[in-house]
């Protein structure tokens, strides 16, 4: 009896001491940041052995109802948005000392506020009002900042599906970890919106509840000017819906690419002025490609209307430019089409998708093949770099979907280089193009002939293939297709490929009407017994 009261009593014993009293079960260890109404401090939880972040209430904002209703609601909204990229809450309390608080997960890294002074102290140069913006990012360094705003976005967009308009998105407001991890903060002034028609469409539990709204007049606004929205800066609080978000999203990658935000003033009232009117511009000096320039004008158009409709969209516009090419026209090309001709001006460059192309040139009055292009396969690109005529056609072999890359384009992002990285490419590629040519050349002049009787068998397996029957000539298919096939297999030039076949009485040729045919099969087979080197 008395061995079991006393294993109770040391069970008693291990549990208290690992779970301490309430009050003393967070132990502090300084602070992290101090802000106008809270402090955020790092302490340990004694119980489960970690560090935690602690957000207190100032003690002077402790009689406002505005400011404790603001901090409560924060940490009931900001609990129930279970997401990756949005803070973890884990408690709300009130400490001996009667000061409000809650816990949330400690993240060790800096605000991308941080971030950005950082490439501003490293790169700044002053615009004409002042500001002190960037030079244009390396190409690395904005991938990486948009991979982490990539991250605010999926955090949006959760928030949104759940009816949370966060209504201050900035970069102070995100904090990236020193490994990569990205987390949307302070959802204080956040607005509920109400249920759909017809209940919860997630389930239950699923939409956020909202116990204590913020009892705000119409002309009440609140935010952050620099980032608004016309109607948020209007205080126009029943205009507000999710692509009030979107706009500040177009703000935050307007300062991403720019160094600073899209409105400066000499005081809030002159900024909320500009954010009424939707008065801002992309610097048209600093080097920013065509596609980010629309993502930011659509997402901060005044027109709610004309907005992206919901995070999502302008997601998908954001990660078809970091794929890269997803933004370009597609084009489709018949069997058999041009696609550009030798000689002309080109206005475009391709990206082949799907399909095969053979590149030939004229020489000496005879189209030589040059090589057959596959999926992946660039093309175009050379004459628009170098200022320089086609030297090359290409024509579709099969059914062709391309990717278009415009002169303009192509050029406007050459030019959002650093000057000397673009003046090495349009060297590169006029030195490329007369290189080429010259290749071409003496290729065509020295190229041996191989042995007739190779090509002439495949030939015939070609044709055996992918040939179509014509009752006059036999299994019939493009000469160009069949010479390109050959080439592609043996290196050889067109006319070699033609003085091999012209051995053999077999096939009949037809260069005008770009017709080859094998008559009779079989007995091509038999003078190819003995010649053919196994």
């Amino acid at each position: 009896m008395l061995e079991g009261k006393h294993e109770a009593q040391t069970l008693e014993a291990l549990i208290h001491s690992v779970i301490p009293p309430h009050a003393r079960r967070l132990e502090p260890q300084g602070e992290l940041a101090r802000g106008g109404m809270a402090t955020i401090e790092v302490a340990v939880d004694r119980a489960l052995q970690r560090r935690v972040a602690i957000k207190l209430l100032h003690p002077d904002q402790r009689e406002s109802m505005l400011a404790v209703r603001s901090f409560l609601r924060e940490a009931q909204i900001t609990g129930q948005l279970d997401h990756p990229n949005i803070v973890p809450v884990h408690e709300l309390s009130v400490d001996e000392r009667g000061r409000l608080y809650f816990t949330m997960k400690l993240v060790e890294g800096r605000t991308l506020h941080d971030l950005l002074d950082a490439r501003r102290a490293t790169h700044e140069r002053s615009d004409l009002s002042g500001r002190k913006i960037a030079s244009a990012l390396d190409h690395e360094d904005l991938l990486q900042l948009l991979d982490a705003f990539n991250k605010v976005l999926d955090a949006t967009a959760f928030a949104h599906s759940r009816g949370v308009v966060h209504l201050d998105l900035k970069p102070d407001n995100v904090l990236v970890g020193d490994y990569g991890q990205v987390y949307l903060m302070d959802w204080g002034i956040a607005k509920v919106m109400s249920k759909p028609a017809g209940g919860d469409p997630l389930g239950p539990s699923r939409w956020v509840e909202d116990p204590l709204p913020l009892p705000l007049r119409e002309d009440v606004i609140m935010g952050t000017p620099a980032y608004m929205s016309p109607e948020q800066a209007r205080g126009d609080h029943r205009a507000i819906d999710t692509r009030t978000d979107v706009f500040a999203l177009g703000a935050m990658l307007f300062e991403i690419l720019t160094g600073h935000p899209p409105y400066y003033g000499r005081n809030a009232i002159e900024v909320l002025l500009q954010a009424e009117e939707a008065e801002a511009a992309l610097p048209a000096d600093v080097p920013i490609a065509r596609e980010l320039r629309r993502i930011v004008a659509r997402a901060m158009t005044k027109d709610v209307g004309a907005r992206y409709e919901s995070v999502e969209a302008l997601q998908l516009d954001l990660r078809r430019f970091m794929r890269g090419g997803g933004n370009f026209p597609r084009q489709r090309f018949a069997a058999g089409e041009w696609i550009i001709r030798e000689d002309e001006v080109g206005d475009a460059a391709y990206i082949l998708v799907a399909g095969q192309c053979e590149v030939f040139k004229l020489i000496d009055g005879r189209w030589e093949s040059l090589r057959t292009l596959g999926p992946g396969d660039v093309f175009g690109e050379t004459a628009i770099l170098a200022s320089t005529p086609r030297t090359a056609s290409v024509v579709a072999l099969t059914e062709v979907h391309t990717m278009v890359v415009t002169r303009e384009v192509l050029e406007r992002e050459v030019e959002g280089m650093k000057p000397w990285m673009g003046a090495f490419i349009r060297a590169l590629a006029r030195r490329f193009s007369e290189a080429e040519e010259k290749r071409q050349l003496a290729a065509a002049a020295l190229a041996d002939r191989p042995p007739a009787p190779e090509i002439a068998n495949f030939a015939m397996m070609v044709l055996d293939s992918w040939g179509r029957w014509d009752r006059d000539l036999g299994a019939t298919m493009s000469l160009r297709r069949l010479c390109g096939a050959i080439k592609t297999n043996f290196a050889m030039t067109q006319d070699a490929v033609l003085a091999a076949l012209d051995d053999y009485p077999q096939f009949t040729i037809d260069r005008e009407r770009d017709v080859i045919g094998l008559r009779d099969k079989r007995a091509l087979r038999e003078a190819l017994t003995g010649q053919l080197r196994w």
